[in-house]
């Protein structure tokens, strides 16, 4: 279907509309033709100026890599990559199947043995959502220059005590 042509503007030949505009003195006629556009520019949206059908789920989808990042879930365990009963434990994450998980301790454990345990269990990629820090890079008059470092995951998040352990270990006392 052509977009240009909406069924309001198309007419019917041979019409006694038609007829009796035919008849108006052509002044009129072009009045009647700019207000009749006019009208249908304002009620016309373009399909270009149009939500597209993707971007509530890509709104969604951000919504959650960035809640996984905040709350230090790893990438392979979101819903959209792995079904929930696939879900192996990875050290560092937060998602609900990895902290009631049994042997949380023993790969801790072995985290704390050899440093490249977690690296050794993930399976390699060239994406970021292994890496500690994403690297947000400017280019300056001097070359690249990184002005931040956002984290994305880290594994070493159970084996060292949360935020919340260590202010309450140690209470704070004002005089």
């Amino acid at each position: 279907m052509d977009y240009r042509l909406q069924p309001t503007l198309v007419t019917i030949k041979n019409s006694s509309l038609t007829k009796a505009i035919a008849e108006l003195p052509i002044q009129l006629r072009n009045k009647l033709y700019i207000m009749c556009f006019r009208k249908f520019w304002r009620e016309f949206i373009p399909i270009t100026a149009k939500i597209p059908s993707w971007y509530s789920s890509a709104r969604q989808q951000e919504k959650e890599l960035f809640d996984a990042r905040q709350q230090n879930i790893h990438f392979l365990h979101l819903p959209c990559n792995t079904l929930p009963g696939n879900k192996r434990y990875i050290v560092g994450c937060q998602c609900s199947s990895c902290t009631k998980d049994h042997s949380k301790d023993e790969h801790n454990l072995s985290f704390r043995e050899n440093p490249y345990y977690f690296t050794d269990t993930i399976p390699w990629t060239i994406t970021k959502w292994n890496n500690r820090y994403d690297h947000i890079c400017s280019e300056t008059e001097y070359g690249y220059e990184c002005i931040s470092h956002y984290p994305i995951f880290d594994p070493e998040y159970d084996i060292s005590d949360p935020l919340q352990v260590k202010i309450h270990k140690n209470e704070v006392s004002f005089s």
